[in-house]
């Protein structure tokens, strides 16, 4: 049987445009889940030079993100303690504080106020700031729906050789869970995306992560056939890290981060990476200098080809009606372990029945298909 994919315009076509169809987030305006707990991605470190402040969303509220002169960053609640005038409007960078542009009010980036344009003592007045972590490039801040604090760390990624990340951002009818459910939604990858399993993908779930590995052949224009192994780990709802070694010395990573901005609403970005490791074997013009530049090339290229698949469940997810009771088939993938495994990320478990996914998921191991289940 053939099967015919949408090409990237087409998704991005049906994405913005539809035919005729209700984005989700009209068709359902009762969000079937709450936003998660957890670390999500605001940005990119380089996007937060020193003596700069930037404003993201995430969970309903705005962001301000601070760099101080020491190359600090802190992530804030948006408003000023003295009169609300919001710090990512007229706030500016001083050494390491933040100075509202209402009254000149002097905060630390740690919170406590220093001092006032009027002289005398400061007021016994706070920032409110958040949990914000940078690792791979990434800026993460962490969110929770009873303001709790951080209950995990997410992981230290390695920056060191690779590329500074480039990504590329949409927004999105979906939810976090409902999007990096992708990653294990194995039937999907020959069906929508023209990529055929080469063998049994290998999937684990452990604790706050969930992580493996799977095999895909694929043929791209241009490019023929090709074959490409794939590695990942899922930290939360908001982070996923995969991983494809092209050869001894060709490295290359890509994320997908989706950022819950309101109910049913998300900021997805996609970035990708890369890194090139000079050595004897290669040839000189892949000195130091040149591996760098590779790596740059090697980065866009995959940048490329895997936002341009990525682009093709953009308008799935648009339009997408989210089951609680999926009515899974062999070939799936672990989707009903995985919804288990993603209850743990909310501080009120969401009002949803999954007994009856993990009831078809159990039928279909028992019935010999548990290396995809």
């Amino acid at each position: 049987m053939s099967w015919r994919t949408p090409g990237r315009r087409r998704s991005l076509r049906l994405f913005r445009e539809g035919a005729g169809a209700t984005p989700a987030h009209v068709a359902f305006p009762s969000a079937a889940l709450p936003h998660p707990d957890g670390w999500f991605c605001v940005g990119y470190g380089h996007e937060v030079a020193a003596g700069e402040v930037i404003t993201r969303r995430s969970t309903g509220e705005d962001v301000v993100l601070a760099r101080g002169a020491s190359g600090r960053l802190r992530a804030l609640r948006p408003h000023c303690p003295h009169l609300g005038a919001h710090l990512g409007v007229l706030g500016t960078v001083s050494g390491d504080d933040i100075v509202c542009g209402f009254h000149r009010f002097v905060f630390s980036l740690d919170g406590p106020c220093r001092r006032t344009a009027y002289g005398g003592p400061a007021p016994r007045a706070t920032l409110d700031t958040l949990p914000v972590r940078e690792t791979g490039g990434l800026i993460l801040v962490w969110r929770a729906r009873d303001g709790s604090p951080p209950t995990w760390e997410p992981p230290a990624i390695s920056t060191s050789g690779w590329q500074t990340p480039r990504g590329t951002m949409y927004e999105v009818a979906g939810h976090p869970q409902q999007i990096t459910e992708n990653v294990v939604d194995f039937g999907h990858l020959e069906h929508l995306h023209g990529a055929t399993l080469a063998a049994a993908p290998d999937v684990s779930f452990d604790g706050r992560e969930c992580g493996g590995r799977f095999r895909v052949v694929q043929r791209l224009s241009r490019m023929g056939q090709i074959s490409a192994q794939y590695t990942f780990r899922v930290y939360g709802l908001g982070l996923t890290v995969i991983e494809c070694a092209l050869s001894d010395h060709v490295a290359t990573r890509f994320f997908a981060l989706p950022n819950p901005v309101e109910p049913w609403r998300v900021q997805f970005r996609f970035a990708a990476t890369a890194k090139v490791a000079p050595s004897g074997r290669l040839p000189r013009m892949w000195s130091k200098p040149a591996s760098t530049v590779a790596a740059r090339l090697v980065r866009d290229a995959f940048h490329l080809i895997h936002a341009h698949g990525g682009a093709m469940d953009l308008p799935v997810w648009h339009y997408q009606k989210y089951r609680e009771t999926p009515r899974l088939a062999p070939g799936d993938g672990p989707i009903g372990r995985y919804r288990k495994w993603a209850e743990q990320f909310y501080s009120t478990p969401p009002a949803t029945t999954t007994g009856d996914c993990h009831a078809v998921c159990d039928v279909h191991q028992r019935q010999g298909h548990s290396g995809q289940h």
